[in-house]
Formats: C-alpha cells, sequence, structure tokens
C-alpha cells in the first residue's frame, strides 16, 4: 500500500546567532553553503518543511530570494523577532503545494530579569485532508554561559502549552536545538520526552516520544580494522562535557498520536540525523561556518 507522507527538517545554520555579542557569519561565501544545502533537502531528500535557526531577517530574505529562483511552490515564514536582550532567530521553508503553514504565537517568559525563549508555535494545515498538527519550534539557552536553568523553565513551558493540546487529542510536534541531550533533565524530565515506545502509547497525552535517543550511540560497532574511523553519534561536536564529545542537541519529539493513537504515524526508519556526504565534509571542514548536522523525519497515513 502506497503512504501519504510528510517530511519535515530541522538544521542550526550558524549563519547569525542570537546571542547580543554575537557576530554574524553572514556573507557571500556562507550564503552559497547553506543554499545550498537547503535546495538539497528539498530536491533531493524531499522536505517538505525545513525549520532552520540561527538567522536573521536578512538571512531569511537572502535564502527566499534564492530559493525563490531556483524551485516552485517554496514559501518561507520568517519568525525572526526581537525579544528583550535577546531575539527569536528561528524561520521555516515549506512546499505551498502539500501544506499551509500559519503562525500562532510564541512562547516566553521573564525570569528573574532574564528572558526565556522557549518555542515558536505554528500550525500546520495538510491540504490533503486539512487536518491540522500544532509545531513547536525551540531552540534553547546554549550551554556556554550557564543556561540550564532556561533550558528547564523552557522545556516546562513548552510542555504546559503542547499536554493541554494532547489532552484534546491533537496532534502535536515539538523541533528543535535544545542545547541538551535527550537523556538531560529538561527533555526527560520536564519536557516528558521518552526513549520508550510503550510507555508513550500507554500514557499518549502525557509523554512525548523521542526517536533521537537512537543516535545518542554510535551505529558503528568496534573492532580492531576500525580504529583510524570516526564514531560519529549526534548533531553536533564540541569540548568534552563530562567525558562526551558528540551531543544530540537536534531532536524532534511526537505525541503518542504518531505511534498509532492518531490519523498519522511516524516513520522511524526516514526519521534520523542526515550524514550525506555533502553535509558531512563540510561539517568536518573547520574553515567552514557549519558546526550542527541536520535533523530529519517523516510522518506517514494510509
Amino acid at each position: 500500500m502506497l503512504l501519504y507522507n510528510l517530511r519535515m527538517a530541522w538544521w542550526n545554520t550558524a549563519l547569525s546567532p542570537a546571542a547580543p555579542k554575537a557576530s554574524s557569519k553572514a556573507n557571500q561565501g556562507t550564503y552559497a553553503t547553506i543554499c545550498k544545502h537547503i535546495e538539497k533537502l528539498i530536491t533531493e531528500l524531499s522536505c517538505d518543511l525545513i525549520a532552520i535557526c540561527e538567522v536573521s531577517s536578512d538571512d531569511v530574505a537572502y535564502i527566499n530570494t534564492y530559493l525563490g529562483s531556483r524551485l516552485i511552490d517554496i514559501k518561507m515564514l520568517d519568525l525572526t523577532c526581537k525579544l528583550g536582550r535577546t531575539r527569536f532567530d528561528i524561520a521555516v521553508i515549506y512546499n505551498t503545494r502539500k501544506i499551509h503553514l500559519s503562525h500562532l504565537h510564541y512562547l516566553s517568559k521573564s525570569i528573574t530579569g532574564n528572558t526565556v525563549k522557549a518555542a515558536q508555535l505554528v500550525e500546520i494545515v495538510n491540504l490533503d485532508d486539512n487536518k491540522r498538527i500544532h509545531l513547536f519550534l525551540c531552540h534553547w539557552a546554549s550551554r556556554l554561559h550557564g543556561g540550564e536553568d532556561r533550558r528547564k523553565s523552557a522545556a516546562t513551558i513548552v510542555y504546559s502549552s503542547a499536554q493541554a493540546l494532547m489532552s484534546q487529542n491533537e496532534d502535536v510536534i515539538v523541533m528543535g536545538d535544545f542545547n541538551d541531550n535527550p537523556y538531560d533533565e529538561s527533555i526527560r524530565n520536564h519536557l516528558n520526552a521518552s526513549r520508550c515506545h510503550d510507555a508513550v502509547r500507554k500514557y499518549p497525552n502525557e509523554y512525548f516520544y523521542n526517536p533521537f535517543w537512537r543516535s545518542v550511540v554510535s551505529e558503528k560497532k568496534y573492532n580492531h580494522l576500525a580504529d583510524n574511523e570516526a564514531f560519529r553519534s549526534g548533531t553536533h561536536k564540541y569540548k568534552e562535557f563530562q567525558g562526551t564529545i558528540w551531543h544530540t542537541y537536534d531532536q524532534i519529539m511526537f505525541s503518542g498520536s504518531f505511534l498509532g493513537k492518531g490519523t498519522w504515524h511516524l516513520n522511524e526508519q526516514s526519521t534520523k540525523v542526515i550524514e550525506e556526504v555533502g553535509f558531512i565534509n563540510d561539517f568536518e571542514n573547520r574553515g567552514n561556518l557549519i558546526d550542527h548536522l541536520p535533523i530529519m523525519c517523516e510522518i506517514t497515513r494510509p
């Protein structure tokens, strides 16, 4: 049986970080690199929605012009906006032949003078049957400046909003760069995202399923022939945090409705970190700005 599908991707582009003191890396060379990869996500990997972060409104305008000159039926939703001393740095590219996208609102809170950017909430309407999916897009506080409490607060804010939707049997997806791994407290306890299918299926309105637990451990297994190989196990490679160099900061999580309780079904075979050669080569090139691998997911229905 042929299944109808939607493919979605998330990518931290590293173009224009939101931190007040961070400088933009945007120029003709970096634009060419990022646009080339976004186009590949659309044309070669058939992504119907691509959420990107660490972009400015100028970056969004450039990418939109680039894609508009090469592809048809593609639109961009600019979700960048100033918020306190920081800003939301997210935009979404989507296929207008299959879905309609609308921004509902952003979720944030000021705590002891610090702005917690929890999420941008958008609604996806599938044009084939007019069914909707609520999508929370997140880029949480960095680990570089001790943002653990803000990440936990962001998770609590997102979960409260998402659980209200799940209790009404709505389909909910949470995706982003969380700057935490699947096993960290913000994701595991505050967002209630589990690696256990059966727990999520038993309590579909309480837990998210997080397929990116699978990326925490390398798919490669060591033996004496593999001593010169790389053992990639995530989306971001950074300095050692308690014995770990590879981190799965970029994740996509699903309400229990995607595990057999609703119309859509998660397809885990096509839900993964994208490790195609072009992305890997630029990621491993220290002269390149790319420091996160993109991720993707697929949902299907009869």
